[in-house]
């Protein structure tokens, strides 16, 4: 047997590293040969997923058995680890019992990933048996208390429970989200995790420092075979561990194990937290539900200008970047350090245009276009009309779909008219609001939403493109005229549709491309997408 021998910080964190990359060096092969025996594999899917082949997943299970394993050695092999002024423990039965919530609440966390890889649980499945894992994390004594920003403290007293939530469901999904291309979210957990170490270390919570440090290790040793191209994919089960991991630890490496400076931890997680945060606001202002399909996360267009290999490059940079800016904050005791740091990094994302720019433009407008509606005077609400356009992705001339529907609308006395096309196969998005300054009130409002399809021809198909919303005054004796006159409208603009999605494929011979061609005009006369048809649906719903 090995004798306990007391280590340094140093030593430990090294010993805890070094365990967790042999470990999980030698456990992926194991489990990604399990994962392909099972058929538990991510198949392409050319609506968001970027590989071309099956891979085999269940990654999260290899790191989190590497990531536990060497810190539980590191524990019981040193004997007693003390960080001055910090924890002090000398065998494993002495760290506090919110580790055993940690490591269940991950276990339970890697069980219900697992399940989705698997089986494909809905959106609404996940979030909830999240919250129900989070909610014994909470309960285990992991809880926010105080909010500690600039010198300022803030207790949140009875809100305590709420942003805590708030704050490890944001951990968990932003992981979660950006893991859609090769080595993504394993690269950015990696230095994530590396930043929570020193974070730890600063604060004096060795073990903290340990966990983290290990997972950095466990993560570094995965992508041997999770970098482009990879073998194996981390999977929901991966990502959501790692998402809780660093959002546990971000608490507790905090001074006090109750505070979040927010100043550190955020700027650490500053990468994901804003991929998240602009999906939810790209979907919030465009209308989809936040469950929907897209590629048009941080890593998608990344991938589109630099590549497999120069994208995980430059996510890289940027989380090291936001990583270094944070633990400067906390090293030197200048939290502004970490909120300038993240700014400039986010602000060179955007600035550039890289990421973010569509959506935040679409904001500022639509808080512009509020703006006016409280100036406007009452008079005048009825006459004013408002609009703002994006192109959230492509460079496809979608605008003229869009002016004609406006044009319609205008002639027509509509409310309002929304177009949003999302054509992900393609990287194309686009979404465009004309609405009046005063709406009609909602029991006079007539609504209807209006799939919009095009034909592919890679699938020698039709496929939904988008959607238009229209609302009109339901007190108007014209507007199932209206509404019909609207379908036709739409059956014209089918085949120029079809056609912008034609030109984003590739070229073809003029003899293939004139049956293409034919074959998209004569699709736009379809049943299913005829003004008859329409008109028929809207008589059918108003008996």
């Amino acid at each position: 047997m090995i004798a306990a021998a007391t280590l340094t910080p140093l030593s430990a964190s090294a010993v805890a590293f070094s365990l967790a990359l042999l470990g999980a060096l030698c456990l992926v092969p194991l489990v990604r040969w399990a994962s392909r025996r099972l058929g538990i594999v991510d198949r392409p899917d050319p609506e968001r997923k970027l590989h071309g082949r099956e891979t085999a997943l269940c990654g999260g299970l290899a790191v989190f058995l590497a990531s536990v394993a060497a810190f539980l050695a590191t524990i019981h092999w040193g004997g007693g680890i003390h960080w001055g002024g910090g924890e002090h423990f000398s065998t494993i039965s002495e760290l506090p019992g919110r580790w055993s919530v940690l490591f269940g609440a991950a276990a339970a966390m890697l069980l219900v990933g697992l399940v989705d890889d698997a089986l494909t649980l809905r959106g609404r499945q996940k979030l909830l048996a999240q919250i129900a894992i989070l909610c014994c994390v909470i309960g285990g004594g992991t809880l926010i208390q105080t909010v500690h920003l600039f010198g300022v403290s803030l207790e949140l007293g009875v809100f305590a429970y709420p942003v805590t939530m708030l704050w490890l469901l944001g951990a968990v999904n932003a992981l979660n989200l950006i893991d859609g291309a090769d080595g993504m979210a394993t690269t950015a957990g990696m230095i994530i995790c590396s930043g929570l170490a020193v974070l730890g270390w600063q604060a004096g919570t060795g073990a903290e420092g340990i966990a983290a440090i290990a997972m950095a290790g466990a993560l570094l040793g995965f992508l041997n075979y999770n970098r482009p191209p990879a073998s194996i994919f981390l999977g929901d089960a991966g990502s959501m561990l790692i998402g809780l991991t660093v959002g546990v630890l971000a608490i507790w490496s905090s001074s006090s194990g109750s505070t979040v400076l927010a100043a550190a931890p955020v700027a650490v997680l500053a990468i994901p937290l804003f991929d998240s945060a602009i999906a939810l606001l790209r979907r919030w202002l465009t209308g989809r539900s936040i469950y929907a399909t897209d590629r048009a996360h941080l890593h998608h267009l990344l991938m589109l200008r630099f590549g497999p290999r120069r994208m995980l490059l430059v996510v890289a940079v940027l989380c090291l970047a936001t990583t270094a800016a944070g633990v400067l904050s906390v090293v030197l005791a200048q939290h502004w350090i970490a909120v300038v740091g993240a700014a400039a990094v986010l602000g060179v994302l955007v600035g550039t245009r890289l990421f973010g720019y569509a959506e935040l433009s679409l904001l500022v407008r639509r808080a512009v276009n509020f703006s006016e509606s409280l100036l406007t005077p009452a008079v005048r609400c009825d006459q004013r009309m408002q609009s703002r356009t994006v192109q959230l992705q492509g460079s496809r001339q979608w605008r003229q779909v869009w002016e004609t529907l406006v044009e319609f609308a205008q002639h027509q006395g509509l409310s309002q008219v929304k177009l949003d096309l999302n054509i992900s196969w393609m990287h194309e998005g686009f979404h465009g609001v004309w609405s009046s300054v005063r709406m009609p009130e909602k029991i006079e409002q007539m609504s209807l939403r209006i799939p919009l399809l095009a034909f592919d021809p890679k699938l020698d198909q039709d496929r939904i493109v988008g959607r238009c919303d229209v609302i009109a005054r339901g007190s108007d004796p014209a507007v199932y005229e209206t509404l019909e006159r609207l379908a036709e409208v739409l059956a014209d603009l089918r085949p120029q549709l079809s056609e912008l999605v034609v030109a984003a494929t590739a070229p073809s011979p003029p003899a293939e491309r004139a049956t293409t061609e034919r074959a998209t005009t004569e699709r736009a006369t379809d049943r299913r997408y005829s003004p008859a048809a329409v008109g028929d649906d809207l008589a059918a719903a108003t008996r």
